[in-house]
């Protein structure tokens, strides 16, 4: 185990060997005041990702980064155990291609799911396309989002589809990102204009630029755009539309299952959902590329990286 030390943290990572981005990437999250506090562990398969390490965990109190997230919100993985053992692989491919849309690609009508889901609840409504959300409710998305059909050691056949909140996910993030950095930004902003202004009708011109020094003392550093943090009013209304996309990639992987399942008229004999990219809001830590691991709780981890 290693463990990485900044100005306001440390975080302990289950691992000896680390590459020199993901390193540098914990630093600069312990180097900022909203991680005071918080508990920090790094998983063993750490590697260096957009905004945020791959792996990271954490506890989250009043403050949070959206870009700790990420733009997938909710992104996991849906699996359900087979009565059949054998699968026709040709015509599940053709299911796939005909029923999925994949990359940018949204369906042409909506998904009978959408009807579980209410995006008007979304305090970001108006900076997302629900339009455009509601068709891509069943859909693949690109990257590293797969579909595919496994066997388990005893000859159980499985369908794990890997996908996540599409761009209603984006949409949320990038509002929440920049909205928090704004308001950070304009709060010291303010802080600055009330300051100089009193200096200024006391006849104190000459010590503006002292006191600033003094006031930036008082109010912090200066926070990075990619990890400005939502507080208050902010973080509540982050927190609250975060379960609502979340719920929606959950629907969303759902529903590319209702389609394979029905479409190739298979038995379901159980089945589970796996999100590693989230904020659990009943014991707020916050998972990145990181899985719930409770006694008991049943989970799926893609490990083949070929």
């Amino acid at each position: 185990m290693k463990e990485i030390k900044g100005k306001y943290n440390s975080a302990k990572i289950f691992t000896e060997v680390i590459d020199e981005n993901a390193e540098n990437q914990i630093k600069e999250l312990c180097d900022q005041p909203m991680s005071e506090g918080s508990v920090i562990r790094i998983m063993p398969d750490v590697h260096a990702g957009a905004g945020c390490t791959i792996g990271t965990t954490m506890t989250i109190t009043d403050k949070v980064v959206p870009n700790l997230v990420g733009v997938d919100i909710g992104c996991g993985m849906e699996t359900v155990k087979l009565k059949e053992k054998h699968i026709e692989v040709q015509m599940l491919d053709k299911l796939i291609y005909a029923k999925i849309p994949s990359g940018f690609n949204i369906r042409e009508t909506p998904h009978r799911y959408c009807e579980q889901i209410d995006l008007t609840k979304l305090y970001c409504y108006k900076h997302i396309n629900p339009e455009r959300a509601e068709l891509s409710i069943g859909t693949l998305g690109g990257g590293n989002h797969f579909i595919e059909a496994d066997k388990g050691e005893d000859g159980s056949m499985y369908i794990v589809i890997h996908s996540g909140s599409r761009h209603l996910g984006v949409e949320t993030a990038k509002y929440y990102q920049e909205e928090a950095f704004r308001r950070l930004s304009d709060g010291n902003k303010n802080e600055a204009k009330a300051l100089i202004e009193k200096l200024k009708s006391e006849g104190r011109e000459s010590e503006i630029q002292t006191e600033l020094l003094k006031l930036k003392k008082v109010t912090g550093p200066d926070i990075p755009k990619h990890l400005a943090y939502c507080e208050g009013e902010l973080f509540d209304q982050y927190i609250h539309d975060m379960k609502i996309v979340q719920q929606f990639a959950m629907l969303n992987r759902q529903a590319m299952m209702d389609e394979i399942v029905k479409g190739m008229h298979l038995h379901v004999t159980e089945q589970f959902t796996t999100i590693h990219n989230y904020i659990d809001t009943d014991t707020m830590i916050l998972r990145k590329g990181a899985v719930s691991a409770d006694n008991g709780q049943k989970h799926l981890i893609p490990i083949n990286m070929r």
